[in-house]
């Protein structure tokens, strides 16, 4: 039994009569393996099966109904989901972390999603909502939505095709297993958003297209293992924490196109040495190369006029101390007062 609900061997099967499956309603419930739910659900809550780590069989119904943000979220033993034709809404990262699915299915006479190559796409197959460890990104694709493969950590490569205009906030994080990201040089994408890949501990290098003109806060942070990036040229300024924590990181660039680089951009990379910050960065916040650990890991140009605090803690260059085009911002800055 969980919260009236009765489980029998595993199964529940939802009464008719039911509208409502509320938050949470089964929420980390190891016991339930399959669940039926009937034609009167209207509404999934959110988070409503969340965490139900042995839950393999779902069967939703044919009528109008909503799937509510993360109702699916970490049903690590999900293997195929079926999409019936009444789904109207599917909300974010509604089966996120659903690492073994590998099967997504929607009703050919579904209004608003359609299925292609195990991918959920909107019906006019521009914007991918959400994904599995078998998605092939089909072209025309002009969007990956935010969180579509959030937490998908089985997959182990993923190809952007030239459609592909924005990686969507969240897209790929905690892709643990993820390596290898192909991105089409001569594609269309223009914007990676905020933690798009954040958290893809698997990944080792990546090639940017040259037309992408932003790239997220946070976009690669703790990538442990990123050990080579390519910023192109055209960005214009390095988000907070874009490099947070990747201790790996070593052979990086940054553009002359760059005039910013904001907090804790590149905090925590260990491995940086030699990184010369262009003459066309006037601000740089604070914390955006603490713990980078080698000795001249950071060049910064004496065409800086903001510093934030301990913006390297060590290693900011001597020859800019007591520069007097240098606003000095924030305590513990080469020792410097305010």
């Amino acid at each position: 039994m969980k919260n009236g609900f009765e489980i029998i061997c595993g199964k529940c099967v939802i009464p008719q009569g039911v509208n409502r499956i509320d938050d949470h309603e089964f929420f980390s419930c190891e016991e339930l393996q399959e669940v039926v739910i009937p034609d009167s659900v209207t509404i999934i809550g959110r988070g409503a099966f969340e965490s139900c780590i042995n839950l393999a069989r779902v069967k939703l119904p044919d009528s109008g109904l909503e799937i509510e943000d993360n109702a699916f979220l970490g049903c690590w033993s999900l293997k195929e989901i079926k999409i019936p034709a009444g789904v109207f809404r599917i909300g974010r990262c509604a089966f996120g972390g659903c690492c073994a699915l590998e099967s997504i299915i929607v009703a050919e006479d579904n209004p608003e999603y359609r299925s292609v190559n195990d991918c959920c796409l909107t019906r006019d197959g521009k914007t991918l909502v959400f994904g599995c460890k078998a998605s092939v990104i089909p072209e025309g694709v002009e969007t990956i939505g935010r969180s579509a493969f959030h937490w998908c950590e089985c997959l182990n490569g993923i190809t952007i095709p030239e459609s592909v205009k924005v990686i969507g906030n969240t897209a790929f994080y905690g892709c643990l297993s993820l390596r290898d990201v192909v991105m089409q040089e001569r594609g269309r994408l223009v914007r990676i958003g905020a933690d798009a890949f954040g958290d893809c501990t698997a990944l080792r290098m990546l090639t940017v297209p040259s037309g992408v003109r932003e790239i997220g806060a946070g976009a690669f942070a703790e990538c442990s293992h990123l050990y080579r990036v390519n910023i192109p040229d055209g960005v214009t300024r390095i988000e907070d924490g874009t490099f947070h924590w990747c201790i790996r990181l070593s052979a990086i660039r940054i553009p002359d196109s760059v005039t910013e680089i904001r907090r804790y951009a590149f905090c925590g990379c260990h491995n940086l040495d030699g990184l010369k910050v262009p003459a066309g960065v006037t601000a740089i916040g604070s914390y955006a190369f603490s713990e980078c650990g080698r000795n001249n890991a950071v060049s910064i140009p004496h065409t800086v006029s903001y510093l934030g605090k301990d913006v390297s803690c060590r290693f900011v260059p001597e020859e800019i101390e007591g520069d007097d085009s240098l606003t000095y911002v924030g305590k513990n800055l080469l020792n410097l007062k305010d």
